[in-house]
């Protein structure tokens, strides 16, 4: 019965997720096994121009897609989603052939068990024009080497999120206002999903991390929400801690890139 709860769950999220992205591109190409997702407005962002691979298929027809549309469209980069673990995990010989040097395995956490207490809360919601500064900074810490236009638009990308569900950004706030950790919360279809949770290296260890994931689970609840997710690395450590938190492995995908 838990594994029967466990799958529906995982259904649900994936009909999420896919809703999500579709709502976000300027076009979409659609293929028998999955979809391409187009963004024209934000080519930067390989997030909402990447490939979703959604049944079975040969790793090397994914490959084509990929430079077919991604290259037709003019992008340089690739990136390709597996949502089926073993096809994504066995695929790995076929894209590392095509040059592909990046291959990630992303984990479906879902919560579970009664929500974590509201002590100590310094996390409020806030507006755009509020976040934008700590998104371009964050960035151009991540990719020093990008243009500013590329910085631009991947602070501004979040943007295309109301497009797809109720966004709530969350944040941490400095005496004088500056953001020093934050997260996205979406929501829609009873589904809350939090992400991007970064806090500014000389914040780190006073729990806002902890008191904006509370704070996202309580405002999910309180929208409705019944089921709430987020997605970790597999190898990375916000995966363990976020297990001590309450949230459960569901289901893992494989991403793959090349970089041009």
């Amino acid at each position: 019965m838990a594994r029967m709860l466990m799958s529906a769950r995982v259904r649900r999220i994936g009909a999420f997720e896919e809703r999500f992205a579709r709502a976000q591109a300027s076009r979409v190409v659609e293929f028998d096994w999955g979809y391409v997702l187009l963004q024209a407005e934000y080519p930067a962002s390989w997030q909402h121009n990447r490939v979703v691979v959604t049944s079975a298929v040969d790793p090397a027809e994914v490959v084509a897609a990929a430079d077919e549309v991604l290259g037709g469209a003019g992008h340089t980069h690739r990136l390709v989603q597996f949502n089926d673990d073993v096809a994504g995990e066995s695929a790995a010989t076929t894209f590392e052939a095509a040059g592909y040097q990046v291959h990630e395995r992303i984990v479906t956490m879902i919560h579970s068990g009664a929500l974590p207490a509201r002590t100590g809360n310094r996390v409020k919601a806030i507006e755009f024009d509020q976040l934008r500064p700590a998104l371009l900074h964050d960035w151009r810490a991540d990719y020093p080497d990008d243009t500013d236009e590329q910085i631009t638009q991947l602070a501004d990308r979040v943007l295309l999120y109301a497009r797809g569900a109720e966004v709530a950004f969350l944040a941490v706030q400095s005496p004088t206002g500056e953001v020093i950790a934050r997260g996205e919360l979406y929501v829609a279809d009873g589904i809350a999903q939090f992400e991007n949770l970064i806090t500014r290296p000389e914040s780190r260890g006073e729990g806002h991390g902890r008191q904006l994931v509370t704070e996202a689970l309580h405002r999910a609840r309180e929208a409705g929400a019944d089921l709430s997710f987020l997605i970790a690395e597999a190898t990375d450590w916000p995966r363990s801690w976020y297990r001590r938190l309450g949230y459960q492995d569901a289901n893992q995908t494989h991403v793959y890139q090349r970089v041009p």
